[in-house]
């Protein structure tokens, strides 16, 4: 893991085809930034999790990769850490 400077965004409500997108900008946005070596999304107030968030977060991770840095996800619920299980993402990301 890189050491620098970490950025931590915390969503609430739901993330779907309505929300996704400014999810995915956002995430891109900071890819951006050099300086941080680290994104944790604290996912602790998300209700609500569809593929589109599913679609969103693996990009975003990808952009955030390709600069150097890492994305990691902290404080699911039961309901979307179940979606982050069988969507594969426990095993591609760091999920705390």
């Amino acid at each position: 893991m890189a050491s620098g400077p970490q950025t931590t965004l915390t969503l609430a409500g739901e993330v779907d085809p309505g929300t996704a997108p400014e999810l995915q900008d956002r995430l891109a946005q900071l890819a951006g930034d050099a300086a941080i070596s680290s994104v944790v999304i604290d996912l602790g107030q998300i209700t609500f999790l569809d593929s589109s968030g599913v679609r969103a977060v693996i990009a975003g991770s990808e952009a955030l990769r390709s600069g150097g840095a890492e994305l990691i996800l902290r404080g699911a619920n039961p309901n979307v850490r179940r979606v982050l299980e069988v969507t594969g993402l426990t095993q591609l990301l760091t999920v705390e």
